[in-house]
């Protein structure tokens, strides 16, 4: 299998980290990760997309991972992601980009098709929508808020992946989470203030909104409120998958991205 690389860019003055894989002339695929996370989560699927032919681009968002913060402030907005996201896209010269993202990665995906339909191939959310539901963390932020954060976020990965998952995965997603209170609290409030529901027919563009059904993060209205008001949504609900489809069941996202993508 491919390998992925890791590489530098200084975008709008903040230096990001990404990985990325294949043939710079194939199809270029963006994946971003999930909140308080960084690009690790992709590390299965990436490679083996990059061995179907595609270009694949694995950011770390600004603040997490090797990625600084924007002007050493977490973003508190998934808005804030997605212009980030967007702007290593341009930086890199990525013509017609396909996206896709898990949880707050899903929540950047709609707001990058609805922003930027035109340019894009394609957009799979996984674990997101149009409008996301989550407990006020904002203020939970400063480490003295919370001293346990690590094992908080233990035990909330465990419980929140599918019965299926394989628990060397479940461990490796507990670490990728461990270290990250000050982004993740500020990552999940601004999970919890999302709400693009009204501009959703402007993404125009193939979306595939997917959904874990162990999933108790994106609820069932929430989730059919979001396919009914994108124009062109295929929607999928995976059985016995949780809120980490793409680390949960790597080869079945594989081909979920591959197939989609190729047919647009």
């Amino acid at each position: 299998m491919t390998e992925l690389a890791g590489r530098y860019a200084d975008v709008d003055g903040t230096r990001i980290y990404y990985e990325a894989v294949g043939d710079s002339n194939d199809q270029s695929v963006v994946l971003v990760h999930t909140a308080g996370a960084d690009g690790r989560q992709w590390r299965y699927v990436a490679p083996a997309l990059a061995d179907r032919g595609y270009h694949v681009v694995v950011p770390d968002l600004p603040g997490h991972g090797k990625s600084y913060p924007t002007e050493w402030e977490p973003h508190v907005r998934i808005g804030q992601h997605a212009d980030a996201v967007w702007a290593l896209g341009e930086h890199l010269n990525l013509d017609q980009p396909a996206i896709g993202g898990c949880s707050i990665g899903g929540d950047v995906t709609l707001d990058i098709a609805v922003n930027h339909a035109t340019d894009l191939t394609a957009a799979v959310a996984m674990e997101g929508a149009g409008k996301t539901r989550g407990a006020q963390l904002g203020r939970l932020s400063h480490s003295h808020a919370i001293p346990g954060w690590q094992d908080v976020l233990d035990y909330s990965v465990i419980d929140s992946t599918g019965p299926d998952c394989p628990a060397e995965y479940r461990t490796e997603l507990a670490w990728q989470h461990r270290s990250a209170q000050e982004v993740a609290t500020n990552d999940l409030q601004a999970w919890a203030d999302f709400d693009i529901l009204e501009d959703l027919h402007r993404a125009e563009c193939p979306v595939m909104l997917v959904r874990g059904d162990a999933d108790y993060f994106i609820q069932d209205d929430v989730f059919a409120e979001t396919v009914e008001r994108l124009p062109d949504c295929e929607p999928i609900v995976l059985n016995g998958v949780g809120h980490y489809p793409m680390m949960e069941r790597p080869d079945e996202v594989t081909e979920l991205l591959d197939e989609f993508i190729e047919r647009q």
